[in-house]
């Protein structure tokens, strides 16, 4: 009897210290977790989480990826991340209040303590307009990043795995730090201002004359310029005093124009117009003009852009208020003047803010 309660005592300790070591390595493991960056994620559906059954939670997609490519495991588990998934949708449909609610969600998700950056998974088909709001209008240096898919997931040729785990080694990057919103594909970089998507190919997304960002080699992340033009947290557009868009519509130059149309487009409420004139000067055709000059002078703000492209800069016509809509494409034209009419309906001062964005 006295020989086995000899032995309790040493086995007891044994065990209180296996259980010390247990709460140690508990405690190690969740130190080391918390001391992991965190990348927000807000889930907007889109072609990157769609296969050919349908739409999947995010999660599913990251769970995906670490299955079928053991070579991202040093980056994934590297960063502690957390989907918010908002939507799961096509992105051709997204409406502005759609728009609003994404920036919304970014802008929250941003400040959050420990949050490292924002990866914003989206469509292809806009891809470019919720880039363009987030540029204007997420108010934070962390990096904001847009990735896509041009194929669905689990098909051949994917290729919006690989556009996620670079999006997550930009928003990693610290030179990724100011650069406003992004838009990450094909090993690519390209300013929320700039980026237009050209095809359906996985090179889509371009910079025009501008050019790229950046690119993302296999082993770092390389940044050649950045935006001069004001963005974010130097931006004047506030999204808590927008609680619904302008009504903007755009109208296209060519020979024979209706100008039946713009009246219409004013009639049904527009608040401002933006005209896809042709290149190089974005006039209007000759029968649009007088409407235009007309809605100018009732104070709907007429905007000026060609259908070049970002090729071409409109010279400012101070005599007939039209606004030079610098080299923005219509559609982008469209979302400043949006935002811009939430502030002033003065020509003078809507050209001041296409200027300087």
């Amino acid at each position: 009897m006295s020989g086995k309660s000899a032995d309790t005592g040493p086995r007891l300790l044994r065990g209180i210290g296996s259980l010390a070591l247990i709460a140690l390595w508990a405690w190690a493991a969740s130190a080391q977790e918390a001391a992991k960056p965190v990348i927000k994620i807000v889930a907007t559906g889109g072609t990157i989480a769609n296969q050919l059954d349908g739409r999947v939670p995010f999660e599913k997609v990251i769970a995906d990826i670490r299955k079928n490519f053991p070579e991202t495991h040093k980056l994934l588990d590297s960063v502690k991340f957390d989907v918010v998934d908002i939507l799961r949708v096509g992105s051709s449909s997204l409406s502005g209040e759609n728009f609003l609610e994404i920036v919304q969600t970014v802008n929250r998700a941003i400040q959050e303590p420990g949050v490292t950056g924002v990866i914003v998974t989206h469509g292809t088909s806009t891809s470019e307009d919720t880039a363009f709001f987030l540029h204007l209008l997420a108010k934070s240096d962390k990096p904001v990043v847009v990735a896509n898919s041009q194929r669905q997931h689990g098909t051949v040729g994917n290729d919006g795995d690989k556009n996620f785990v670079d999006a997550v080694r930009v928003v990693l990057s610290p030179a990724a730090v100011g650069k406003g919103a992004m838009v990450v594909s094909n090993q690519t970089i390209n300013s929320g201002r700039d980026v237009l998507k050209t095809s359906v190919r996985p090179d889509a997304f371009v910079s025009g004359e501008h050019g790229l960002l950046g690119v993302i080699e296999e082993d770092r992340v390389d940044f050649y310029r950045a935006p001069t033009r004001r963005h974010t947290t130097r931006s004047e557009f506030d999204l808590s005093s927008i609680p619904a868009l302008p009504k903007v519509e755009i109208v296209y130059s060519y020979f024979d124009a209706d100008p039946a149309l713009i009246e219409a487009a004013a009639k049904s409420g527009a608040r401002g117009i933006v005209v896809n004139g042709f290149t190089t000067t974005g006039s209007p055709y000759t029968t649009q003009q007088k409407v235009l000059q007309e809605l100018s002078e009732r104070g709907i703000p007429v905007v000026l852009t060609a259908r070049g492209g970002m090729n071409n800069r409109i010279p400012f016509e101070e005599t007939n208020q039209f606004i030079e809509g610098d080299n923005f494409v219509a559609h982008k034209a469209r979302i400043l003047l949006q935002l811009a009419l939430t502030r002033t309906t003065d020509p003078k001062e809507i050209q001041r803010i296409f200027d300087e964005y």
